[in-house]
């Protein structure tokens, strides 16, 4: 499945994904201008448990709200 974006844009997005050090950047031997990306799987989880703890409160502040509403 290709992705529907432009190079500039897809290449704007890894940026931020390798500055916030979810994914490393390795360059390839044959072509300065490439990389292979791969993802940092602690970091990832570190991320799952940050979006678990804040959505999770979130939403359960959110229905608490809602069941109150007559």
């Amino acid at each position: 499945m290709a992705a529907r974006i432009s190079a500039p844009a897809m290449s704007r997005h890894l940026r931020v994904l390798r500055q916030s050090g979810l994914v490393d950047a390795e360059p390839l031997d044959d072509d300065a201008r490439a990389r292979v990306y791969s993802l940092r799987p602690q970091r990832l989880r570190a991320l799952q448990r940050w979006l678990d703890t804040f959505w999770g409160g979130q939403l359960a502040a959110f229905k608490t709200h809602v069941e109150r509403r007559p």
